[in-house]
């Protein structure tokens, strides 16, 4: 098994969210975050919008889900071609593996488990 963790603009997340289902992913978990990446950060006004700054962090979002060995390409695609803009800052997909799995609920374990 792999966990996908899954780091987009958070304007995307619902494409995305949509495309994880569609291609298979039984379960998600979604996080709103801040990060520095390649992205371009956005502008902030203050002081009755006279001044104008450059925010220190980008506003994203983290999707995190496990699959089967067999499903991680299917996945990722569907990942990136959701997430795709073709600007710097799309995002970023890390595959990392999974040793183990439990179902607190059912004590399913692994694949089963999902």
């Amino acid at each position: 098994m792999k966990r996908l963790e899954t780091i987009i603009k958070s304007d995307k997340l619902s494409e995305v969210v949509n495309a994880l289902t569609s291609a298979g992913a039984k379960g998600l978990t979604v996080t709103s975050i801040k990060g520095k990446g390649s992205g371009e950060r956005p502008m902030l006004r203050a002081g009755r919008g006279t001044t104008q700054f450059r925010a220190e962090y980008n506003t994203m979002d983290s999707i995190m889900t496990i699959v089967d060995d067999s499903d991680v390409e299917k996945i990722s695609q569907a990942i990136a071609n959701a997430a795709f803009t073709g600007k710097s800052g799309d995002g970023i997909i890390i595959v990392t593996d999974v040793v183990q799995v439990v179902n607190i609920a059912s004590k399913k374990t692994n694949s089963e488990a999902l």
